[in-house]
């Protein structure tokens, strides 16, 4: 049993892609022995069995949803795939199998549906906000879900599929994170050395174009009359004081 997991915000996006014709018109269901476009809804806690349209369980669990605004991406989804040359589940068995998954994750209070596509793979849709606004976090659900499909081999005597690692950060080494750091220091450096080329430019360009007129008293004086400053100081001295004329 392959077990892969999707979050998303819209319900009504997976239910559109779920009951749609897929991406390469792989999506199919079987009524009568005759096969259709699209998918089935074989189970869930809603009461939409049978159901080939997505728009009544979608909007089940945007009204649950939306009892909890604040929470980010509350549509969770698993798809369950049998391996490769396994065995095919029935319907019922499909039922079981969802029905041990949703006590084995901790969901089963809150509203979910499950969409058959062919014979070897249904989807699980679930919102994480219940009717009564109790958030399903959804911790460690990668681990959960491998081991739940472990489980579920075993309950019905599948053949076990390679399970898949974790998804996570890839860790950077230390030379690699230093050599980060310096590059993001010298793009840094060259930014600002630019900015305080561009600034001075500027100031260049604004002193030349508009000059600091000289203020009054500020600038050299120069002689009256053509004058020299010693033949000033002569005349001064020749010049007798007043109060004292003869």
């Amino acid at each position: 049993m392959i077990a892969k997991i999707t979050r998303g915000e819209r319900a009504g996006d997976i239910a559109a892609y779920l009951h749609g014709p897929g991406k390469a018109n792989e999506h199919e269901y079987t009524v009568a022995n005759m096969r259709h476009s699209g998918g089935m809804v074989i189970g869930g806690n809603l009461g939409r069995e049978g159901h080939t349209d997505g728009a009544s369980w979608a909007a089940d669990l945007r009204e649950a949803a939306g009892t909890r605004p604040d929470i980010g991406k509350p549509i969770w989804q698993v798809s369950l795939r049998s391996a490769p040359g396994d065995r095919r589940l029935s319907d019922e068995q499909w039922r079981d199998a969802a029905t041990i998954m949703a006590e084995r994750m901790g969901y089963e209070e809150h509203p979910w549906v499950m969409v058959r596509h062919g014979e070897d793979h249904v989807h699980i849709v679930v919102s994480r906000v219940s009717d009564t606004a109790q958030v399903w976090h959804a911790r460690q659900d990668f681990r959960a879900a491998q081991g739940a499909a472990t489980a579920l081999e075993k309950h019905f005597g599948l053949v076990q599929a390679p399970r898949q690692k974790a998804p996570g950060r890839v860790r950077s080494s230390k030379k690699a994170i230093i050599e980060k750091q310096q590059h993001t220091a010298a793009q840094l450096t060259e930014q600002r050395a630019a900015s305080l080329a561009r600034l001075l430019e500027v100031k260049r360009l604004t002193d030349r174009s508009f000059p600091t007129p000289q203020q009054p008293g500020k600038g050299p004086k120069s002689p009256r009359s053509g004058q020299s400053s010693e033949t000033k100081r002569q005349v001064r001295e020749r010049r007798p004081e007043r109060g004292f004329e003869r």
